[in-house]
């Protein structure tokens, strides 16, 4: 037994228009953090009392997006 897929269409899979995004941009208070060159979203949790912040790594942890979560 087999099992096929036909598009309805001949436009399929659709055109991705050119000044579509590739990347996520994160942002923290309006602040950008990175380009496409982040590849690491590292969630932490925070002491108690510590706010919750995001902030992008330097020199050879440039790649990693550190998301500090409260401890309540």
């Amino acid at each position: 037994m087999s099992f096929g897929f036909s598009p309805l269409s001949a436009n399929w899979p659709v055109p991705t228009p050119d000044d579509f995004p590739t990347f996520i941009q994160f942002q923290f208070n309006g602040v950008n953090l990175g380009g496409p060159d982040a590849d690491t979203v590292n969630f932490v949790s925070g002491g108690s009392g510590q706010p919750f912040s995001v902030t992008r790594g330097e020199g050879e942890s440039a790649n990693v997006i550190t998301v500090v979560i409260p401890v309540v």
